[in-house]
């Protein structure tokens, strides 16, 4: 949606999107007279975005690509889109010698019309766009509605991301008759008594993650175990085996944000809910 509207609200052209730079992936890339805009989207606020904006800095002044296009002696723009900001967000911009452009975004609809605005929180300028609306897949009429907290995490989603967690509850849901949809601690657990498939929340840093009881072939000896992955509803990178809670059982050196998150990382949602239904499935014959 962003990325179609770039010349109305922020004033310049779409240039690439996720633009990899020393092991790095910018969101979009943007020119405008020859000034590249470097901009960072958001689904939830992310108290690391200021230092993940300087890094893209530094890396594309390093490497300066579409030098046809861009004048590196101009400033770089650096732009960032979220629904919300952390309180750290503010505090690194307040001791940064970089100039960033902080942008909240709410999604509004208007007789039967729905509405992308930004605001720009330093100005208070406020821009809007008409867009379209992906239709969410209705809830199947033998499944029960979704729990609250889900309805909450779904307010949080692109009407993409949004589409993808209902098909993954209802895929799972109809799977087997004996899967249960239970809510502990904040988290949606399904499987049956105590034996899981898959486990659904958000971690200390608001991110989106899942939980699959699955074989760990690096560990454990191929045996299921509860394996975390970062997720943003259409893939899912790998984390790490978690006994409980989110701290990794084994130092493997990774469970980092910028990996699981990496591009080339990315595993199909939907190969890996298929493989923990198997993997259930066989625990429970």
């Amino acid at each position: 949606m962003v990325w179609a509207c770039l010349p109305h609200f922020l004033d310049c052209q779409p240039l690439q999107r996720q633009f990899r730079v020393s092991n790095q992936c910018c969101d979009i890339l943007a020119v405008s007279q020859q000034r590249l805009t470097v901009i960072e989207l958001k689904v939830a606020e992310d108290r690391y975005l200021i230092p993940q904006l300087t890094r893209y800095f530094d890396a594309l002044r390093e490497e300066q690509p579409f030098t046809d296009q861009i004048d590196y002696q101009r400033s770089i723009r650096l732009i960032a889109i979220a629904p919300s900001y952390h309180a750290d967000n503010f505090t690194d911009i307040r001791y940064s010698q970089l100039s960033f452009e902080l942008y909240q975004y709410q999604i509004r609809q208007h007789r039967q019309k729905h509405y992308l605005t930004l605001l720009n929180l330093e100005t208070q300028e406020q821009r809007h766009q008409e867009i379209p609306v992906l239709q969410l897949p209705s809830n199947p009429a033998d499944l029960p509605d979704p729990p609250r907290l889900m309805q909450n995490w779904i307010k949080r989603c692109t009407p993409e991301q949004a589409a993808s967690l209902l098909q993954l509850r209802a895929k799972i849901l109809k799977f087997d008759p004996r899967i249960q949809e239970t809510i502990q601690d904040r988290g949606i657990y399904y499987g049956k008594g105590k034996k899981y498939l898959a486990e659904l929340r958000t971690d200390p840093a608001r991110e989106f993650c899942i939980f699959f009881w699955i074989p760990d072939r690096s560990y454990y000896g191929g045996q299921v175990r509860r394996i975390r992955y970062w997720t943003n509803w259409l893939t899912a990178g790998y984390w790490g085996p978690c006994n409980s809670g989110f701290k990794l059982s084994v130092n493997w050196g990774g469970g980092s944000y910028s990996r699981a998150k990496a591009p080339r990382l990315q595993q199909s949602l939907e190969v890996l809910t298929d493989k923990a239904l198997k993997h259930w499935l066989e625990r429970m014959n």
